[in-house]
């Protein structure tokens, strides 16, 4: 059936060719036949007339009588009904909205029955703000659209368009110097100091502020950047020293990602907020901090292709060169700059007679950095175009390479007015306590537990207690690339620890633990008790887990035969049944889960929290480590 009740027959074709008409049945209250073509049976007019109106008559009576029923029926249910009916969304047919489309709200529910609600079109530019995402959409564009959500960040979309033209795509972006003379910034106020606190921390006071609850104050408008350098371990060298020149200029410090080098190569670093509690640090060192993540919103991801032309989008990055990084080319060993836009622009300082080779903190502070003096603009000079405001020259610093700066005292001072109040953020601490719940377990009853100890300097007190779990040792086995950094001609064996020199050390440190555990159990017992001299004592050795980039099968296999627990962040292999293949680790699958920023980053936390930790002297990553989970945390730290 097809057309409401119309039936419609197949056309046959007739012998000759021609097709007869076409036939259809139309409903009608009085049913009609075919009347035989004979005289005798013809049907008077006058009985036909009669019959129907009496048809007519019998479906007027019928029609009345189940009127009246229907009436009495409606009087007892027709309230719900209506009610019902009122409560009725009409259906909304489904809308496809081809990208970039903006969502749109909803529109309430009517009270009374109102028709069928016709798909909402996308409202035309300039756009309000739409609930999007749990954010609103602030601004959308052929190029990008933008939002907000409550906690006050902002997100930004980049459409395929922004990537076909540079100069619409870079005034859409703006200049980060405009943004950081315009935006007011707000962050916590540092911590007031005790009254034994040094000369030189309560020189650092804001004796302005009167803040006792340590609210949100404005930074003033003076920045300073810097570029990262090396890997990621490097970098955070980098930013203490960095962030150290901010605290000696009184400037707000503005951090660029963990930048992507020869260990990790992606387009985009994550901000360092990702992993370290930039808020508490702030508190506690008195350093205010933004990130560049906060300053210029960039695509995290580019299309093929792209990085051969970055520059064509990027703006004037100005920066004072140091150490001879960024002299004679632009090649300074970073992917910070592409990840953000910015087109390297030597500055030389006035008075470097250096001609930017200098290597000393003291003179990259007092004459590479200092301020300049500065005249008021001329009578009669145009002002900025496009409604800019002028920008001050000292608003705005910058240095190529921190990491190579030195001096008598900068290596404490990095670690004791920074380093130690940078500390890992609470989210990933937990996954931490995660792992170790899968490769420990948890604390056993009546065995010792790990857990967050006594802190120096009170740098902890913000954070959560870690979950307890079963004391461990940890080693930190620094190889892969540094095997090749061995000196021509220098075997290997006289070069990098040997595995075997470290299970030596583990053997000390369990002899030592079992001396302890011996004296305090005869302190425990009187001279007479048979068991005094600990003939009964059963000395439980504790787990090592061993954090590596070590890919040698026989250096791994030695790992296996002592029983040590090698961290492994890949994902389970499945053969050519999908049967998971067996593997001597338990894989945490953390890469396939979090993507390659998260593997090195964990094994920085699981370092701070072995009880025990033996790193590598000529790493990094070790030394950090060490310095870590001893004034963290109280714990035993070595380097061989």
């Amino acid at each position: 059936m097809a057309n409401g009740n119309i039936q419609y027959h197949p056309l046959k074709t007739r012998e000759g060719g021609s097709s007869p008409p076409s036939r259809s049945r139309s409903p009608s209250p009085i049913s009609t036949s075919r009347i035989p073509n004979r005289s005798g049976s013809r049907i008077s007019i006058a009985k036909a007339i009669l019959l129907v109106s009496v048809s007519f008559m019998v479906l007027a009576l019928v029609h009345v009588s189940y009127s009246a029923q229907y009436e009495d029926d409606a009087t007892a249910t027709g309230g719900a009904a209506e009610t019902q009916q009122q409560h009725q969304q009409p259906p909304v047919q489904p809308v496809t909205l081809t990208p970039p489309a903006v969502p749109v709200v909803p529109k309430p529910v009517p009270v009374t029955p109102q028709p069928p609600v016709e798909p909402a079109k996308p409202p035309v530019t300039p756009p309000q703000p739409v609930a999007a995402e749990n954010g609103s959409i602030i601004s959308d564009t052929d190029l990008t659209t933008t939002f907000r959500y409550e906690n006050g960040t902002e997100s930004r979309v980049f459409k395929p368009n922004f990537f076909k033209n540079g100069p619409a795509a870079k005034k859409e972006l703006g200049s980060f110097l405009q943004t950081l003379a315009t935006r007011a910034w707000v962050v916590h106020q540092p911590e007031h100091r005790d009254e034994g606190g040094t000369e030189e921390e309560e020189d650092h006071e804001n004796d302005d502020q009167e803040d006792d609850n340590h609210d949100q104050i404005a930074v003033p408008g003076r920045y300073f950047s810097y570029l990262p350098m090396g890997g990621g371990n490097n970098q955070f060298m980098s930013l203490q020293k960095a962030a150290l020149l901010a605290k000696d200029l009184k400037r707000t410090l503005i951090l660029p990602p963990i930048s992507p080098n020869s260990h990790i190569r992606t387009w985009a670093g994550p901000r360092y907020s990702q992993f370290y509690d930039l808020e508490s640090f702030t508190q506690k060192s008195g350093i205010p901090v933004l990130e560049w993540h906060d300053i210029k919103m960039t695509p995290e991801n580019v299309p093929d292709g792209f990085g051969h032309q970055w520059e064509e989008f990027s703006e004037d990055f100005p920066c004072t060169p140091n150490g001879g990084i960024g002299l004679g080319n632009t090649s300074l060993y970073d992917k910070f700059r592409q990840q953000f836009l910015l087109k390297y622009v030597k500055t030389i300082a006035a008075d470097d007679k250096t001609e930017g080779k200098s290597t000393d903190y003291k003179y990259a502070r007092d004459v590479l950095l200092k301020d300049t003096a500065t005249t008021a603009p001329a009578a009669g000079t145009a002002p900025p175009p496009n409604g800019e405001i002028a920008i001050d020259p000292n608003m705005w610093k910058c240095l190529s390479c921190p990491y190579f700066l030195g001096g008598p005292d900068v290596g404490p001072r990095t670690w004791a007015e920074v380093g130690v109040f940078l500390r890992f953020n609470e989210k990933i601490e937990a996954m931490v306590d995660d792992i170790l719940d899968v490769l420990l377990g948890p604390a056993i009853e009546g065995e010792p537990a790990t857990t967050a100890g006594p802190v120096v300097d009170s740098t902890s007190t913000t954070h959560k207690a870690f979950r307890p779990h079963p004391q461990f040792i940890i080693v930190h086995l620094r190889r892969g690339d540094i095997v090749n950094k061995c000196p021509a001609g220098m075997a290997e064996k006289d070069c990098i620890v040997q595995i075997e020199a470290i299970a030596d050390k583990i053997d000390e440190i369990e002899k030592v633990r079992r001396t302890a555990a011996l004296a305090a159990l005869k302190e425990m017992m009187t001279d007479d008790d048979p068991a005094s001299d600990g003939r009964n004592y059963v000395h439980k050795r504790l787990p090592v887990l061993v954090t590596t980039n070590e890919q040698r099968r026989e250096e791994l296999d030695k790992i296996d035969r002592l029983g040590w627990i090698l961290l492994d962040h890949g994902d389970d292999e499945k053969d050519e049944k999908g049967q998971i293949k067996p593997s001597k680790t338990k894989k945490l699958g953390t890469e396939l889960r979090f993507g390659p920023w998260y593997p090195p980053m964990l094994d920085a936390v699981l370092l701070t929290r072995g009880d025990y930790l033996i790193g590598m002297a000529n790493s990094r990553m070790s030394i950090l480590a060490t310095q870590r989970g001893a004034a963290w945390h109280n714990h035993h730290t070595m380097v061989m």
